[in-house]
């Protein structure tokens, strides 16, 4: 059998090969299949990359930089929240509390809940964040402590390979937990930030009286509320939960909002001689190394609790918060208990009040928040006196937040907010009763 026509035609077809990869600038296939017999990972293109480096080598450097860590720990339980894929990589939140730099393994499972290859290996980092490579075929994802664990707990993938964010301006909502009622002043949380052009609002809830319920799964109803429920596993203090929070909705909004408030349930955030909305502020935002936008508080003293239910239209006027309380204090200095408006693609660590950590920004720059001056926005925070010891604290410090005095919510808003929180406890209240 003559094979020098098969040769040839062999060699004809590499050299077209190789000459169609030179005229784009790469010999090999822009997917590299790399370390797992039954999966892949996605590493050709810059995009996988992070500040130049495999992106899960940066994340362990990341962790071992900036702790005292200089191995990776031994886990003894992880609890799932949430996963979500992304573009290079599939990301897992957990409830797990103290857990920065704990050893665990993903688990990945397929449309049968088989489990497809070898467990890969990861940690937490930051806290409450595992990464895990991405693998063909997986429907489910799981953590585990050990390789050889059997029985681990496994959770569906929510997917966040968008070519576009489907909102423009969305709200983390710090976690809903206490004993007071909240139905009102969530009401008007809702209400005032949907006036200001806010899409979305992302919800944690810890713990939530029957009534208030009522009123979150109304805006659940209408598609403005999309809620996570935080089920207690380790005990800590409500107030931590806070921090599961921060971390599960900075993953939950990425790629989704292009900007991301987070906020607390008692905060308004409006413009001051800015004549537009917060949508329209953030939409002029064109510099692309600004990653973050940080407002600045001022306190407005709140020296009662809210009522338990809805009882007509004279009790909203009476207690709405931006009608009952005025006593208010100076302004925060910059930084100090500021809330900002992110863009979450950008973020790699959120704390409460500011970015603890940005991404490495393309070509050598760095991301940045830029400082809102009061006179363009700020934020009215309605500080409980009656509950902790904030009033104690920081009322002392008049030198830093100058003498109190009177302020009102904005006048141009105020007509249409009440209207729509009236509205909104009404229909709640005949239709849920």
């Amino acid at each position: 059998m003559n094979k020098w026509p098969y040769l040839i035609i062999a060699y004809v077809a590499v050299v077209l090969l190789v000459f169609d990869r030179l005229q784009t600038g790469s010999i090999f296939s822009a997917t590299i299949l790399k370390g797992l017999d039954d999966g892949y990972v996605k590493e050709a293109d810059s995009s996988y990359l992070i500040d130049g480096k495999d992106r899960f080598q940066w994340y362990k450097e990341q962790l071992f930089n900036r702790t005292k860590l200089s191995e990776l720990k031994t886990a003894p339980n992880i609890s799932l929240l949430y996963a979500y894929e992304f573009e290079h990589e599939i990301t897992v939140t957990v409830t797990s509390w103290e857990r920065i730099g704990y050893r665990l393994f993903c688990r990945y499972l397929d449309e049968n809940d088989k489990e497809i290859g070898e467990p890969f290996e990861s940690f937490t980092y930051p806290e409450y964040i595992v990464n895990c490579q991405k693998r063909a075929g997986t429907r489910k994802i799981g953590l585990s402590v050990i390789t050889t664990e059997v029985m681990f707990e496994s959770i569906p993938i929510m997917d966040r390979m968008l070519k576009k964010p489907k909102y423009e301006l969305s709200m983390c909502v710090a976690s809903i937990y206490g004993f007071e009622p909240k139905w009102l002043m969530f009401i008007e949380m809702i209400e005032h930030f949907k006036m200001q052009g806010v899409q979305h609002f992302y919800l944690h809830i810890h713990n939530s009286s029957m009534y208030d319920m009522r009123v979150i799964n109304d805006y659940i109803r209408t598609g403005d509320v999309e809620v996570h429920y935080l089920i207690e596993r380790d005990y800590r203090k409500d107030n931590h939960w806070h921090m599961v929070n921060l971390a599960d909705c900075l993953i939950w909004s990425r790629g989704e909002s292009k900007w991301t408030i987070f906020a607390d349930l008692d905060e308004r955030i409006y413009m001051t001689n800015y004549t537009g909305t917060i949508l329209d502020y953030v939409r002029e935002v064109q510099n692309d190394t600004i990653g973050s936008l940080m407002f600045r508080q001022q306190w407005i003293l709140k020296t009662e609790l809210m009522p338990e239910r809805y009882k007509g239209d004279k009790q909203i006027d009476q207690w709405m918060p931006t009608h009952r309380w005025h006593n208010s204090t100076g302004l925060g200095p910059h930084g100090h208990t500021a809330k900002c408006i992110v863009d979450t693609s950008k973020v790699f660590i959120m704390f409460i009040h500011y970015v603890t950590q940005f991404f490495p920004a393309p070509n050598g720059n760095k991301y940045v928040t830029k400082r809102v001056e009061a006179e363009e926005g700020l934020i009215r925070h309605y500080r409980d006196q009656s509950l902790g010891s904030w009033g104690q604290k920081w009322l002392n410090s008049t030198l830093r937040f100058g003498e109190l005095r009177s302020t009102d919510y904005p006048e141009k808003l105020i007509g249409e907010l009440t209207e729509r929180v009236k509205r909104r406890a009404k229909y709640v209240y005949d239709n849920l009763e």
